[in-house]
């Protein structure tokens, strides 16, 4: 398997540079089990990121940067209200909005974001998923709004962060978007239903082709890097039978994630150069049909979820935030982050 990663160039050096500041993460879309769309998501990162449950409302000012101020840093108003996890205080890891679109953010060793000499106006990567959730409805939209601004790598936790970021609306559709070589790569389809981190999309289903049951005849890996990961979940989501309900695809979809979560205390044994095989922090479960977005912490054995069409996204206002952190917390809280 050694010589089997050979990875690029520029994602070893990066690596090298910062071993051990990396968030590695698993996406994975079920729009095929015959009763709802489903995204499952792990967040994997090498210190507690202090998740929160936010609600966005309509009406919230946005927009900017993290780290910096620019002059033609976009800023707009939240138009679709949404619910998601607040990471390390201020990134907005993931997340589902009223209108049923769904994005993730995830760790990408090595991407570019190009200069910002394109007169468009400037967000952070830090904030992408905010934007998108904000201002669209569905992956098309999305996708042609983030073509208009020029979205640039900011810094937190002392350190800038290479992301990319995956897209599913409630038609099923989904999409990745990278940035390599200074562009915005963009794929779409089915073949987007699994996201891991480095290297990106392409040369990942490349790999799966190596692998049983995509046309290889190595068996299934079971290192916690990212390759071996996205192998995995693309494997198991190939096998998932048809639902007999919403609730079963959701447990079908959870059975997925817990395949490609990383234990405490796990190593990577893969022999890659991965700079992300970090235990799992937390896993969420977003029914994009039903509205319901489910959220578990990795030490807490009871998950919490809200119901978005029992939350209250009008009169503007703050963004508020319900602390996950408690033990006690479990069940639908939708009323109490309405209360926060």
């Amino acid at each position: 398997m050694k010589t089997s990663r050979v990875w690029p160039l520029a994602l070893l050096l990066l690596g090298a540079l910062s071993p051990q500041a990396a968030q590695s993460c698993s996406r994975v879309l079920s729009n095929s089990n015959g009763q709802a769309v489903v995204v499952g998501r792990t967040m994997d990162l090498y210190l507690d990121d202090q998740a929160a449950l936010v609600l966005r409302p309509r009406g919230l000012e946005a927009g900017g940067l993290v780290s910096a101020s620019v002059a033609n840093a976009k800023r707009w108003r939240v138009k679709h209200g949404s619910v998601g996890v607040m990471s390390v205080g201020t990134v907005l890891a993931d997340g589902l909005n009223e209108r049923g679109l769904n994005v993730n953010l995830l760790y990408l060793s090595g991407s570019d974001y190009g200069s910002p000499s394109s007169g468009k106006p400037v967000i952070s990567n830090l904030r992408m998923a905010e934007f998108v959730l904000d201002q669209f409805a569905t992956v098309e939209e999305a996708i042609a709004g983030l073509a208009q601004v020029q979205v640039v790598s900011d810094r937190i936790l002392d350190r800038d962060w290479g992301l990319h970021l995956s897209l599913a609306d409630r038609s099923g559709r989904s999409a990745v978007v990278e940035f390599i070589a200074g562009r915005m790569v963009v794929h779409q389809g089915n073949q987007t239903r699994v996201m891991t981190n480095e290297p990106p999309l392409a040369w990942q289903l490349n790999n799966l082709k190596r692998y049983r049951p995509f046309g290889g005849d190595l068996p299934l890996p079971g290192d916690v890097d990212p390759a071996s990961r996205f192998v995995r979940a693309s494997t198991f989501l190939s096998t998932l039978p048809k639902a007999s309900s919403a609730a079963e695809a959701e447990a079908n979809l959870y059975g997925v994630m817990k395949n490609v979560a990383v234990p405490a205390g796990a190593e990577d044994y893969s022999g890659g150069q991965a700079e992300d095989s970090w235990v799992t922090l937390w896993t969420v479960i977003a029914n994009l049909d039903e509205g319901s977005y489910a959220f578990q912490l990795a030490r807490n054995p009871y998950p919490i979820w809200v119901e978005l069409k029992r939350l209250n996204f009008g009169g503007g206002g703050a963004m508020r935030r319900l602390d996950v952190q408690s033990p006690e917390l479990t069940g639908d809280v939708s009323e109490r982050l309405n209360r926060s």
